[in-house]
């Protein structure tokens, strides 16, 4: 009589299926977190993470990190951040710096966390040269301030084009801080980052245009940054009452004309 092979053969397609499943957990894990699945999302990182995935052990430290899925548990997202970074991961090394800076990690230590943003920087990730100027520019309780590496740091992230270092450069040489003061290296660093639109920068060359600080005093070309600082909502205030201190009282025709509204062409 011959034997039935079809529960064998189903037995092993079904294995077959399922370890497909498992080695495109990762994949999954993207799916259903790219389609707000967050439980989901936990538990096919969760798999491809202890087969070994980095990614998805950066993606799952960032599940409990956020309480994506499930409760927050900040003690394993550390342990995943850990692992992930262990295994390359940049971002990983990021995430988990700002853990030990914040103390998520359990003690705060702002020494593991320069020496993370370090490796993470010597990578390429440019926000992490620019945390490093952040923290050697005022130090931390548990970590000393040197004004020397805030600069290189800091230096790193602009030349790669970040504008928030670029602007915080601008910000040390216009006002002398640790550095020679320097109106036209400011204005130079404030120009890079106000063509990124970074609001503040904006603002600031806006008013050094307008005041000759820094610059031959140039009020159109100053009326045109502070209004571009005006249409933001974090300097709308500030860059609007820098307008008015221009404008009012304004005697001189150029003055006068660079206050006028803007025409606005019909819409159309």
């Amino acid at each position: 009589m011959k034997k039935s092979f079809r529960p064998l053969l189903l037995l092993l397609l079904l294995c077959a299926l399922l370890g497909l499943a498992v080695w495109n957990a990762g994949s999954y894990g993207r799916s259903a977190f790219a389609a707000g699945h967050y439980t989901a999302a936990r538990w096919w990182y969760g798999i491809a993470a202890n087969m070994g995935d980095a990614d998805a052990q950066n993606n799952l430290a960032g599940l409990y990190a956020d309480g994506l899925g499930g409760a927050q548990n900040d003690r394993l997202a550390a342990e995943w951040f850990e692992k992930a970074a262990r295994n390359g991961v940049t971002m990983a090394k990021f995430n988990l710096s700002n853990f030990y800076e914040d103390g998520r990690a359990g003690t705060r230590d702002t020494r593991k966390a320069v020496a993370l943003l370090q490796s993470a920087a010597a990578e390429g990730d440019v926000v992490s040269a620019f945390n490093l100027g952040s923290i050697y520019a005022t130090g931390r309780d548990d970590f000393p301030k040197d004004a020397a590496q805030a600069l290189v740091w800091y230096q790193k992230a602009a030349d790669r084009g970040y504008a928030s270092a670029q602007y915080n450069l601008g910000s040390m040489y216009a006002l002398g801080v640790d550095v020679a003061k320097d109106l036209h290296q400011a204005g130079q660093f404030f120009a890079q980052a106000a063509q990124q639109g970074h609001a503040k920068a904006q603002m600031d060359l806006g008013t050094m245009y307008a005041f000759g600080v820094g610059y031959g005093q140039d009020i159109p070309q100053g009326m045109q940054w502070l209004r571009k600082a005006a249409n933001q909502d974090a300097t709308a205030v500030e860059a609007a009452q820098r307008i008015g201190a221009i404008c009012n009282g304004a005697v001189d025709a150029a003055t006068a004309a660079a206050c006028q509204p803007p025409l606005h062409a019909p819409p159309g």
